[in-house]
């Protein structure tokens, strides 16, 4: 027993419930981006996001004109719209895979991700970037230098660190849903309930930041949250993760992320899920502003 004891064994008790998802009513369908759904569901989008009526207006003309490359990649920067059943691919950006820039961009990589996924206009500003790529980048290290500077009350987290999940969860946009930190000890019930709260959420089209890490059977440093990756998509017994390091797309069985196994290994980067960002309402039922816009 004591060889699987990691840090959320120890804060998984504190943890309490699962938090507040939003109600089914508020889905964000994903659609063909070749389609006026698609349009439509990214107008919804944007307008969630807070941007105004005009701005989206212009948007949407903007993207119905555009060549259809970058008209997907803007509609479905997380590539959402083709079920896959296994096997991994590449997500794109610009000239190369959308990988993180260096080794602790890992949780923003996934932030920025999520608020292009959530918001179209800021896919769009990536998108048509003279350089998307070094854009991306730039980004990254704009998001970490945003979540790390009060991570600590009004003391910085340590940049060679990364990001820590309440320092995450308290910037993390998806249009305007708002996040909650949570620990998950995957040998309690009421951590698999947490894994299975992400999975629903992503189902609703929500895409869900997980950390991931290992147990003392690797050494104190590994019980410890080690890297960051996105729950993009849930479709039936599988889901798809997005890993930045290797900025690919994995499509898995649901079920090892709640009975971790060799089958995930490759998607999380490591053994297990240890600490998630869970969906806890929408904007203006709690408190909370946009890292990447400033609102």
């Amino acid at each position: 027993m004591r060889s699987r004891l990691h840090l959320t064994t120890v804060l998984g008790p504190l943890a309490g419930s699962p938090g507040v998802q939003p109600p089914p009513n508020d889905a964000y369908p994903v659609a063909d981006p070749a389609t006026a759904e698609a349009v439509s569901a990214g107008m919804v989008r944007a307008l969630r996001s807070g941007h105004p009526t005009e701005v989206v207006a212009r948007w949407r003309a903007a993207v119905e004109a555009a060549e259809p490359g970058l008209r997907r990649w803007v509609l479905d920067p997380l590539d959402r719209a083709v079920p896959r059943s296994s096997g991994d691919s590449p997500l794109v950006l610009g000239s190369r895979a959308a990988r993180q820039v260096d080794p602790t961009t890992c949780g923003s990589a996934v932030l920025a991700l999520l608020a292009a996924a959530g918001d179209p206009l800021v896919a769009w500003g990536l998108a048509t970037a003279n350089d998307p790529s070094a854009r991306f980048d730039a980004l990254q290290l704009a998001v970490k230098q945003t979540t790390n500077r009060h991570a600590c009350g009004v003391l910085p987290w340590p940049h060679a660190l990364g990001t820590p999940p309440w320092a995450a969860a308290r910037h993390a946009r998806f249009a305007d849903v708002v996040y909650s930190s949570r620990p998950v000890d995957d040998a309690r019930p009421a951590g698999r309930r947490v894994i299975v709260a992400a999975l629903a959420a992503a189902a609703r089209g929500v895409p869900v930041p997980l950390y991931t890490g290992g147990d003392l059977r690797t050494g104190w440093s590994t019980a410890i949250p080690r890297h960051v990756v996105l729950l993009t998509a849930t479709d039936g017994d599988r889901c798809t993760i997005y890993e930045p390091s290797g900025g690919r797309l994995h499509h898995v069985p649901a079920a090892g992320l709640v009975d971790p196994g060799e089958s995930v290994r490759a998607a999380l980067g490591w053994p297990r899920v240890c600490w998630a960002l869970l969906p806890a309402g929408r904007r203006g039922r709690r408190a909370g502003g946009s890292t990447l816009t400033g609102r």
